[in-house]
């Protein structure tokens, strides 16, 4: 009987079937690649703006606020509560002039307690200075008595000494006179000496406790001065503003609570888009209209210091400003930030947020293609462009937020 032999599968077949699988693959993966993304937008849904070529101005246009050229700032001296105000906001104060008052009961009862500790300090220090009185007043007695002693011994030696000499007197009264008499030297001098060392320890402690009593005086000064920080005075006479308390409000020390505007000039203060804190530059010159008259100003000072995404610009006038000048005007300011120039231009839309004036969408029949593009200066109206597009193009200007991440938009009309 003859046995059935099976074919096997060739290895031709085998390596057949794995080609043409790789080749799938292949295709698929190159179809994939090249194939570019595309999203269907409407027409009406999109803005489309022209690329042209002309004068591109690098200005930027700010809406500035007249304020005082200098002012002082009206700041609490002494926390607590409101008890009385005396002034309104915008009227004219003199330097000095009383303001508002405010109370606070604990620090006025720290003022009472530390003003009769030093008084008390003062009133002992004043017997210590007595008392060294007193003990000079004293010693000068004794020196004075010890002066007339020795006076009163010197004349009784000297009459013994003459009866002794004229055989007269008795040889005992001269001893005893003479004897008395340099006690009498001796204890002068001794009372002579002890006070000179008293009066200079004396007049060193008497420095010392005059000194302190100054200190404390001056002290108290200074406490009963701090008991008049209650009352808040204008710093500097001029037209008082931003100045809104009310009865009962708490203030705290250091407290800024309003201003004094010193009435001296103008200047002009702008909000700033933190975009332009590295182009806005001190001496930048731009020009305001205000009645129909064209006033040239010039940036002065910079605020560095960026709060909600803005930055604060001063400015003031060149030469001439505009009359009747009041503080909280408001004028639109145009600034030049450097020379116009002959450029491609793109008006300014909200594509820019999502592509941060890296690429485009370029209009390309019924389709929008993208592209990479390079922006430079911009001002309100235009974007200049420097790489990427040619006048007479067109692009979408508008939010790309729905189809950023595609390559190619098709456009339904």
């Amino acid at each position: 009987m003859d046995t059935k032999i099976e074919k096997k599968q060739s290895k031709f077949k085998i390596i057949l079937i794995g080609v043409l699988a790789l080749a799938f693959l292949g295709i698929s993966a190159f179809y994939f690649f090249k194939h570019k993304k595309t999203y269907n937008v409407k027409a009406e849904d999109i803005q489309i703006s022209e690329v042209t070529f002309g004068k591109f101005e690098d200005v930027m246009l700010i809406t500035a606020q007249t304020q005082s050229l200098n002012s002082s700032l009206v700041n609490v001296l002494e926390g607590g509560a409101v008890k009385e105000i005396y002034a309104e906001d915008g009227q004219l104060v003199n330097k000095g002039a009383p303001l508002a008052r405010v109370y606070n009961p604990n620090t006025e009862f720290n003022y009472l307690n530390q003003e009769t500790g030093i008084m008390q300090q003062i009133s002992q220090m004043r017997n210590s200075l007595l008392e060294l009185k007193n003990q000079e007043f004293n010693q000068n007695k004794e020196l004075l008595q010890a002066q007339n002693d020795y006076n009163v011994a010197l004349q009784n030696f000297n009459l013994q000494n003459r009866l002794y000499d004229a055989e007269i007197g008795k040889k005992t009264d001269y001893d005893m006179a003479s004897q008395n008499l340099n006690y009498q030297q001796k204890r002068k001098n001794i009372t002579e000496q002890g006070l000179v060392n008293e009066r200079n320890s004396r007049n060193q402690q008497i420095s010392a406790i005059s000194n302190s009593i100054n200190q404390m005086q001056k002290s108290l000064n200074v406490l009963k001065n701090n008991k008049n920080n209650f009352l808040i005075l204008a710093p500097v006479s001029g037209r008082l503003s931003s100045f809104n308390i009310s009865l009962g409000q708490n203030l705290t020390s250091g407290e800024s609570i309003g201003k004094i505007d010193l009435m001296d000039g103008y200047k002009l203060v702008a909000k700033v888009d933190e975009y332009y804190i590295n182009k806005l530059q001190v001496g930048i010159k731009g020009t305001l209209e205000s009645n129909d008259k064209t006033y040239e100003i010039i940036v002065t000072k910079i605020l560095p210091e960026v709060k909600d995404g803005q930055f604060s610009a001063e400015l003031g006038f060149v030469d001439e400003k505009p009359n009747n000048l009041k503080i909280g005007m408001t004028f639109g300011v145009k600034l030049k930030l450097s020379q116009d120039t002959q450029s491609e231009m793109i008006s300014k839309g909200n594509f820019y947020k999502d592509t941060s004036g890296k690429w485009i969408f370029v209009i390309q029949g019924d389709n929008a293609v993208k592209r990479n593009i390079q922006l430079n200066r911009e001002n309100q109206m235009y974007y200049e462009v420097t790489l990427g597009l040619k006048a007479g193009e067109k692009v979408i200007v508008s939010d790309y937020s729905d189809f950023k991440n595609y390559e190619e938009l098709n456009i339904k009309k």
